[in-house]
């Protein structure tokens, strides 16, 4: 699919892969969060980290077959595919990152090798290192990445600080798309009575605080032709900005920073789908960002928004074929 064919299906830019297997841990000594994959029965295996389990998985976080049945399933044309953000491994040192990154894109090329017609891929880059991430970004293009995703944050540090600056530049000089998912939240540790909370409430907090420091750092202001995508409706984006809005009316635009609204920036990013609620979706779409929003479910994860499809005809939107097909079609380059 290189253009939007919204009769043709879906375009599910938010989907993760974890690899079956990993490979040994380079520095057993002094990296304990190397990941390992623990089989069980009936297919089932747990990704293990630091010695206790992370997530339960089963075939389709890996198998090129088991996802194509469920995307023929749900209609689904396209599956954009990215790594489960916690193998985005912030924390490893240089030489780790670099093992980790290099892993997990040659297995995403992989399975888009085996079915180019109906998978894209978003590379993981180590941007802990600014620097290296950066000169990764040609190995990524090189090897047919549509983008790269990054986390809401990197080791506590928003996506809008000026040491990654230079990193968005060259993607955008590429034409690289960057998804923005969220990771590790800041204050998470507040949680610490309710845990739960982290991933339903304190990821789209976190998400929305990574889009506009990257609107307060003035990111596209300076590369107006980067697109940048975010995980879950953008998270808490939309008051987020209203209330941003306030403090560049009475600053003077941040002192001159800004020299648009911070509404003007936000409305040029993109959203995926995955907020539950077609109602703010609606919102999303026809006021907040017309035109800016694609499928995303979050597949094959138990939070996934189910029946896709479904869930778009309840959104109900004056350009169906955008959010079925079209802004996807342009967030990958393909448009």
């Amino acid at each position: 699919m290189n253009s939007c064919d919204a009769a043709a299906g879906l375009i599910d830019v938010h989907t993760h892969v974890v690899p079956a297997e990993f490979p040994a841990n380079p520095s057993p000594a002094t990296n304990a969060r190397w990941p390992c994959m623990c089989v069980q029965a009936a297919g089932q295996r747990v990704l293990t980290i630091d010695g206790k389990p992370f997530r339960a998985v089963d075939a389709r976080a890996w198998e090129v077959d088991a996802r194509l049945a469920t995307m023929d399933r749900d209609g689904v044309a396209l599956q954009v595919l990215s790594p489960m953000p916690e193998l985005l491994s912030y924390w490893f040192d240089e030489r780790d990152a670099l093992s980790m990154t290099h892993y997990v894109n040659a297995t995403l090329s992989a399975m888009v090798e085996r079915a180019p017609s109906r998978f894209r891929a978003l590379a993981m880059v180590p941007l802990q290192y600014p620097a290296l991430a950066t000169r990764e970004l040609s190995r990524v293009k090189a090897e047919g990445f549509a983008g790269v995703e990054i986390g809401s944050n990197i080791n506590g540090v928003v996506p809008g600080d000026a040491r990654f600056i230079e990193f968005y530049a060259e993607a955008e000089r590429l034409g690289l798309a960057i998804f923005v998912h969220a990771l590790h939240p800041i204050g998470a540790e507040r949680l610490q009575a309710f845990p739960d909370l982290v991933p339903f409430a304190a990821f789209p907090l976190d998400t929305g605080l990574a889009a506009i420091s990257l609107i307060r750092a003035g990111v596209p202001e300076r590369l107006p032709r980067l697109r940048i995508g975010f995980s879950h409706g953008g998270g808490a984006i939309v008051p987020l900005v209203h209330r941003l809005h306030q403090g560049w009316s009475l600053s003077g635009g941040f002192d001159g920073a800004l020299p648009q609204s911070p509404h003007h920036y936000a409305a040029h990013f993109y959203y995926d789908s995955l907020v539950y609620d077609a109602g703010y979706l609606r919102y999303l779409l026809a006021e907040f960002a017309p035109g800016q929003g694609f499928v995303g479910t979050d597949y094959p994860f138990a939070i996934e928004q189910t029946d896709p499809a479904g869930f778009v005809r309840t959104v109900g939107t004056a350009d169906a074929s955008s959010l079925i097909c079209g802004a996807a079609a342009r967030f990958l380059g393909e448009a």
